[in-house]
């Protein structure tokens, strides 16, 4: 907790040193003790065991925190200093005591401690060297530490320190400030040593930074750039965001890191595989894979096999790799036993080198047991960020100061970044192992832990020393959002600077850029010019777009909107799910033609389409084709079994254990389903000729494929052909019933029109009549039209449920092949929903949404 660091002055070259650990290892030849795992010694009886078992890396960092805070209490760094006799029994002194007798168990102690520790048991004739102490002793220091810097000026006495910094002018608004934040005083005036400008974000922040630089520089209020400090939060948007915007105006900075903190790319690829290897896959993991630096195959193979697999939940891409990437892929299989691991790590790590995982997987496999244990390997296996390394501090540039320490230099101009949030001071946060009417009470008692007043206390006089590193002005900058959009509130040293100044709120003191006259700004800016209509496209007053289409030569024929996903075999067949989409939006229809979707990487989730798939594959295996209808005993027997090998197949995320409470919901619906299919089967007397069978006709020389479901021969042989839809009939009945429902018309096209031969097709050319149902499995309601409102249990819903649809189609399809796109209007999904009972889906893509026009204009609104 001290402010000042400890320094030492070279009795021989005069030269000033930090006193380190590394320092006073060297010195007093401490050992080096090898690096603590804290998590191997944590007692399953301590007060923390229930937390333990429950979130391990939390509950590890929490002791251990607790653990230092107990220890720098101490001065003399040994457990059975620990005094608890004045400590009431409760829940302050059983904590102490556990971590007291985990001090004692461990023998060491986490960070320079045990180095410490050597120096306070030792002598001075112990010392290789002096190392005479600078300055005066620190009133924030912790018992621990004063007690150190008492141990070495006993060894070693004291020296000289460096002259003091020279100051801002006596009188000044910034000399007070200096002087008198964080003490309280009487309000002064603010002249032109005091600034304070309000920006958008940390990015604006660092731009304005530079330009004010640059700014101070051309009027003369410094010489060069060194003269000019910047004070930032310890944030990693920061360094980045200053070194781009200084770039540009031509600024060097000292005192960048340097080499920047970095990703952990080794620990992200040793994650994703022990992700891949516990199995099942999840598809974001694999996909992240893929494109990970270092496999066995370009970037943009992995980009391909990344959006195939986040797609369609496989990717053809990987399937047709060969030599060393089929081997790393053959690899990605469940593991059960650490052999199996290791074995399939090292395989991988040999077919992708450039890795570099055979160090990080020899550690993992050197801290494994007999069997799996699945958390510990992911907890050792977790990716952190590379801090940053090194300083890179020169004489000519702008210097760069950060959040907890002293300006290492002084400067004539500081401007100061970041004053908002939690930031100058940095507010404390409550200790997550003793609460403060806890630490208070232990105060009391003589063990002195540090609690909110003391570290708050600590920042108002670490921000005060820091502002007097400035010896002629002072720029604050108060950002209103962080870089994830949220609004930020003004810091507690601004209000303070504030009060100081007379303001009555923070934001009387900030001066908002964005609402000055340009010509006012402090520095020199251009303004960009605004986007037209704010970004909004121009779209066409009739609301069609007219697509050029060239004249058809032989050697480049015209363009033919039907036939974009054409092959060297022919145009694609249309699906009547695609046909819909072009029945509710043409432009969402002709982006998807296009492959232009979003893209959006999601993990798996228990969507509308996956229950379907799942109930889908429960049906067809349970209802056989040729097989007599179930009875209840047998249903209740086969439907697990059968619900377990569709999730296996279709959703084997689903079978973790955090899904049971889904799994055990989804048991509970298949068993519903079949058992009310059962008895419509039963009822009707129909069985089963086929599921899922394909099909595919033609529509007016538009070719079409689709499948159906189920294919039941009813006892007058009829054949019923069967959509199932998880959902309820209410939605569908209306569709249905208004003249809208397109896919029964489709299916009946391509049963009456096919354009390949099956054994459906010759049942129709021989005369067999077709009736086309849906199956609604939400509530087992049957729907048809007008041609099954004989059969029993089936419900029909209007005379043609299709007249509507196909006379709107045959108008789209028509538009289209003209190459004319009709655009939607922002209000056309109610209008869909309402006066045609369809859910407009296709209209929620981001394209659609943003190419719509205004709304439709109601007599209302004329009037």
């Amino acid at each position: 907790m001290r402010i000042d660091p400890l320094m030492t002055r070279s009795p021989a070259t005069g030269a000033l040193r930090h006193v380190t650990e590394d320092l006073l290892a060297e010195v007093y030849l401490a050992p080096r003790r090898p690096e603590l795992n804290l998590y191997d010694h944590l007692s399953s009886g301590a007060p923390w065991s229930e937390s333990l078992a429950t979130a391990p890396d939390e509950t590890t960092q929490t002791v251990e925190a607790g653990l230092l805070a107990l220890a720098h209490a101490i001065p003399s760094l040994d457990p059975t200093d620990v005094a608890l006799d004045n400590l009431p029994a409760g829940r302050a002194q059983s904590h102490v005591t556990a971590l007291r007798d985990l001090w004692r168990d461990l023998g060491t102690l986490p960070g320079p401690l045990n180095t410490w520790r050597h120096v306070l048991q030792s002598r001075a004739a112990d010392a290789l060297e002096p190392l005479p102490l600078t300055g005066r002793e620190c009133a924030f220091a912790t018992p621990l530490e004063a007690a150190l810097e008492q141990a070495l000026r006993a060894h070693h006495g004291n020296a000289d320190g460096p002259p003091p910094h020279a100051k801002a002018t006596e009188g000044s608004a910034l000399r007070n400030l200096q002087d008198r934040f964080g003490r309280g005083s009487d309000s002064i005036a603010q002249d032109a040593s005091f600034a304070c400008y309000g920006l958008r974000d940390p990015h604006e922040e660092a731009d304005f930074a530079a330009a004010r630089a640059q700014a101070m520089l051309d009027d003369g209020r410094v010489d060069h750039p060194g003269e000019i400090g910047l004070l930032v939060p310890d944030s990693a948007a920061y360094p980045t965001a200053l070194r781009e915007a200084f770039d540009r105006v031509g600024l060097p900075i000292s005192g960048l890191p340097a080499q920047g903190s970095r990703r952990d790319g080794t620990g992200e690829v040793l994650s994703l595989l022990l992700i891949a290897l516990a199995g099942p896959s999840p598809r974001t993991a694999l996909a992240s894979l893929y494109i990970t630096c270092g496999m066995p195959w370009s970037l943009e193979t992995g980009r391909r096999m990344a959006r195939e697999v986040i797609d369609r939940g496989w990717s053809r891409t990987a399937s047709d790799l060969t030599g060393t990437s089929r081997e790393l892929l053959d690899a990605l299989r469940p593991c059960h036993t650490p052999e199996q691991l290791f074995g399939r790590l090292g395989a991988i790590a040999r077919a992708a080198p450039e890795a570099g995982l055979h160090p990080r997987i020899a550690a993992l496999k050197a801290a494994s047991g007999d069997t799996l244990d699945w958390p510990l390997l992911h907890r050792l296996a977790a990716p952190g960020l590379v801090a940053a390394e090194g300083y890179d501090r020169f004489v000519e540039g702008v210097s760069l100061f950060t959040e907890a320490d002293l300006p290492w230099r002084p400067v004539r101009q500081l401007i100061v970044l970041g004053m908002a949030g939690r930031h100058w001071p940095r507010l404390p946060s409550s200790g997550p192992f003793f609460t403060e009417g806890e630490i208070a009470m232990m105060r009391d008692a003589g063990l002195m832990l540090q609690g909110r007043q003391q570290k708050l206390a600590r920042g108002l006089e670490l921000f005060r020393r820091q502002l007097g590193g400035a010896t002629e002005g002072l720029t604050l900058l108060v950002p209103a959002l962080d870089l994830r959009g949220d609004r930020l509130t003004p810091s507690t040293g601004l209000a303070l600077i504030a009060h100081m100044l007379g303001a009555e709120e923070p934001a009387d003191l900030v001066v908002d850029l964005r609402s000055e006259p340009h010509e006012d700004w402090p520095v020199a800016a251009s303004r960009a010019t605004p986007v037209p209509n704010g970004g909004a496209p121009e779209l066409p007053e009739d609301g069609l777009i007219r697509i050029q289409r060239r004249v058809s030569t032989p050697d480049r024929p015209g363009v033919d909107l039907m036939s974009l996903r054409a092959t060297e075999d022919g145009p694609l067949p249309h699906s009547p799910s695609r046909l819909e989409t072009l029945l509710v939006s043409p432009l969402g229809w002709l982006l998807d033609e296009l492959g232009a979707k979003d893209l959006t990487w999601a993990p798996e989730t228990l969507d509308v389409m996956t229950l379907g798939t799942l109930m889908h594959q429960v049906l067809e295996d349970t209802f056989a084709e040729g097989a007599p209808v179930p009875e209840a005993t047998e249903l209740d027997a086969a439907i697990p079994g059968h619900l377990d090998a569709a999730i296996r197949r279709h959703a084997a995320w689903l079978t973790d254990a955090a899904w049971a409470t889904e799994r055990r919901s989804l048991l509970r619906e298949a068993r519903d389903i079949c058992t009310a299919w059962a008895d419509f089967l039963r009822k009707t007397g129909a069985g089963v000729l086929h599921n899922e069978i394909a099909l595919k006709g033609e529509h007016g020389g538009l070719l079409l494929h689709g499948k159906a479901d189920c294919l039941l021969k009813l006892p007058d042989g009829r054949i019923l052909v069967v959509d199932h839809k998880r959902s309820s009939a209410g939605g569908r009945r209306e569709r249905m019933t208004k003249g809208w429902d397109l896919q029964v018309a489709l299916y009946r096209a391509m049963l009456e029109r096919p354009t390949e031969e099956t054994a459906l097709t010759r049942l129709v050319a021989d005369g067999a009549q077709i009736v086309t149902a849906y199956h609604m499995l939400r509530d087992g309601t049957i729907l048809s039209d007008s041609q099954g409102g004989d059969v029993p249990r089936v419900e029909t819903a209007g005379e043609d449920a299709s007249v509507n649809a196909m006379d709107h189609l045959a108008q789209v399809l028509a538009e289209v092949g003209a190459g004319t796109i009709r655009l939607n209007h922002a209000d056309d999904a109610g209008t869909f929903d309402k006066d045609r009972g369809i859910k407009a889906y296709a209209l929620d893509t981001p394209l659609v949404a943003a190419f719509s026009l205004p709304e439709t204009a109601t007599e209302e609104d004329a009037q």
